[in-house]
């Protein structure tokens, strides 16, 4: 590592004044132990994503010492993900998340993107992190336990039982991902890709406000490039664009592609792939996408949305416009697709459309 890099860290972020005590807490408390040499790799993993993505234009990263977080009195939470722990800071909850994994690229890439996002009111923000343990750990606000994939495809299992997410809101929870989306495509000097949009990597607040996490896999298109392709492939069956799968190309249609998948979920409560009972035919994996264009193509507007919805003044035109959009978003040919601009526009008219409706509709 060359010296500059380090000086750079140091001036950067302040490191704790002593090293903790070896002795356990009473009681469930996290114990955290740093180190120099942690902070100084640690730190040089997100200067040079803060360099390369943002040309260390960026956002402050607010760092937590390892003193600073044996001060959360953190305990450990069952969340969306593993390792994630419950703590105080300033009067207020927070969630202490530790990576169980060691890929440095991935949570650097976490930190440095999730920090620059942290101003948009539909992303879980990322209040600051710690570079002294082996792997960083990550503080965020709190939010409620519950992600969308609990809402939408786990709502009845008896560790769950959440109230439905009427249509109102899941067209709102739509608009807000593609709002977010769309600012991560278009509020950088490169256009940022997420790749990794599914329901479990949206939480819903107290509000049922959408709130976008997990940007660990996010990839910057070049300046003056249409897409990069990468190396590996990596994400969930059924979220992952025709494209990225056979060439591994990786563009801003990458994501409308997931959030097509992701808006087909939401309008009808299954899975990207299930299984269907076919006459003569017995149990198939079924993909969702052709599923819903089948139904489609039948007017089976009402076996495709999920049955949970109340459908009383929900007007079927915006249903039918609703599916046609994912559908859109998830065709096979990338420049068919819509940008994710055009999909926040289209369904902010919706929703607008929808409010107008029940405006006359309660005035008559």
């Amino acid at each position: 590592m060359s010296t500059r890099l380090e000086k750079m860290v140091r001036l950067l972020w302040p490191q704790s004044n002593k090293k903790p005590q070896d002795e356990m807490r009473a009681g469930k408390e996290k114990i955290f132990y740093g180190s120099e040499e942690n902070f100084i790799r640690n730190g040089a993993w997100v200067l040079e994503d803060s360099i390369s993505l943002f040309h260390g234009r960026t956002n402050p990263i607010r760092h937590f010492s390892v003193d600073e977080l044996n001060n959360l009195n953190v305990e450990y939470v069952s969340i969306g993900y593993s390792g994630c722990y419950r703590g105080f800071w300033e009067g207020r909850i927070i969630l202490v998340k530790m990576n169980g994994y060691y890929n440095y690229n991935e949570i650097s890439r976490e930190i440095v993107v999730a920090t620059q996002m942290a101003t948009h009111n539909n992303v879980h923000k990322l209040l600051g992190c710690c570079l002294e343990t082996i792997s960083p750990v990550l503080v965020y606000e709190w939010v409620a336990a519950d992600t969308l994939q609990d809402h939408i495809l786990h709502r009845d299992e008896n560790h769950y039982k959440l109230p439905v997410l009427e249509w109102k809101d899941r067209l709102r929870v739509a608009w807000e991902i593609s709002h977010a989306v769309s600012y991560l495509h278009t509020a950088f000097p490169s256009p940022i890709v997420h790749r990794y949009l599914q329901p479990d990597n949206i939480f819903l607040d107290q509000d049922n406000t959408a709130k976008l996490s997990n940007f660990s896999l996010s990839v910057a298109i070049p300046e003056g490039e249409e897409f990069v392709v990468q190396d590996f492939i990596v994400g969930t069956n059924g979220y992952m664009a025709p494209e990225y799968l056979e060439d591994r190309k990786v563009a801003e249609y990458t994501d409308v592609y997931s959030f097509g998948m992701f808006f087909l979920v939401l309008l009808t409560g299954k899975h990207a792939t299930f299984w269907t009972t076919s006459t003569g035919e017995g149990r198939m994996w079924t993909n969702l996408i052709e599923w819903v264009t089948k139904e489609f193509r039948k007017e089976g507007i009402s076996e495709i949305v999920d049955p949970a919805i109340t459908k009383s003044g929900v007007a079927i035109t915006e249903l039918s416009s609703s599916i046609e959009l994912a559908l859109r978003c998830t065709a096979t040919e990338e420049n068919s697709r819509p940008t994710m601009v055009e999909v926040a526009t289209e369904l902010n008219d919706m929703i607008r459309s929808s409010k107008s409706i029940m405006s006359i509709n309660s005035a008559v």
